[in-house]
C-alpha cells in the first residue's frame, strides 16, 4: 500500500502520461507493508481515479482489490487465535481422557483396595499435572479472548463487505472458545470433587 501512498503524492502527475506497467492483468491487489500496532491508527489511502486507470488501462476487464491494514491485523490474529485453540485443544483431549479415566476408576467399586490405591496415586499426581495444564489452557484461552475481541473491534473499521466474510469466522471461533471453557468447568469441578 505504501508504493499507492507514493503514487498518490502530487509529482505522480510526471509518471501518469505513461503507459501502463501492468500488461493483460486480470487482478491486482494490493496489500500493505506494515501492518496497524495498536499505537497509533495509520491514514487511511485512497486511490484517484487516474492512478487506478494508469495501473489497470493495459488491463481492461481486471479486477483492483486495495487490502486495508486493518483487514491484514484481523487475519493475523485469526490465525493466530487458530493456533493457540490448536494447542488448547491437544491438551484439551488429554485432560478429557485423564478425567474420563479418573472418573472411571473413581466411580467403580470392583477394583481391589490396593489397585485402587495404586490408581489413585496415579489420579493425583496427575492432578497435578492436570492443575498445571489448567492454568496453560486458562491463560491461553484468555490470550484468545482478548485476540477475538481486538477482532471484533477491527471488524468495526472494515466495510460490511469485507467483515461479513471475518463475522463467520469469528463465531465459531467464540463456539469452540466456550466448548473450552464448559471443559475447563468440568475439570476444576472434578479436581474440587477429588
Amino acid at each position: 500500500m505504501e508504493i499507492t501512498e507514493v503514487l498518490s503524492s502530487s509529482s505522480v502527475d510526471l509518471i501518469l502520461d505513461q503507459p501502463s506497467p501492468f500488461v493483460n492483468l486480470k487482478s491486482l491487489k494490493v496489500y500493505p507493508e506494515r501492518e496497524c500496532q495498536g499505537k497509533r491508527a495509520p491514514k487511511k489511502v485512497t486511490m484517484s481515479t487516474k492512478l487506478k486507470s494508469f495501473l489497470l488501462d493495459s488491463s481492461p476487464g481486471s479486477t483492483f482489490t486495495m487490502v486495508s491494514r486493518e483487514e491484514v491485523e484481523a487475519q493475523k490474529l485469526m490465525d493466530e487465535v487458530r493456533v493457540l485453540l490448536e494447542k488448547t485443544n491437544g491438551k484439551s483431549k488429554t485432560n478429557r481422557a485423564q478425567l474420563e479415566q479418573g472418573k472411571t476408576i473413581v466411580g467403580s467399586h470392583e477394583h481391589k483396595k490396593l489397585k485402587i490405591g495404586e490408581k489413585m496415586v496415579d489420579i493425583m499426581s496427575g492432578c497435578e499435572n492436570t492443575g498445571l495444564q489448567l492454568s496453560q489452557r486458562i491463560e491461553n484461552t484468555r490470550r484468545v479472548l482478548s485476540k477475538l475481541q481486538r477482532m471484533t473491534v477491527l471488524l468495526t473499521k472494515l466495510p460490511a463487505s469485507k467483515s461479513a466474510k471475518f463475522q463467520t469466522c469469528i463465531s465459531s471461533l467464540y463456539a469452540e472458545v466456550g466448548d473450552i471453557l464448559n471443559h475447563l468447568k468440568d475439570c476444576l469441578n472434578f479436581q474440587e470433587q477429588s
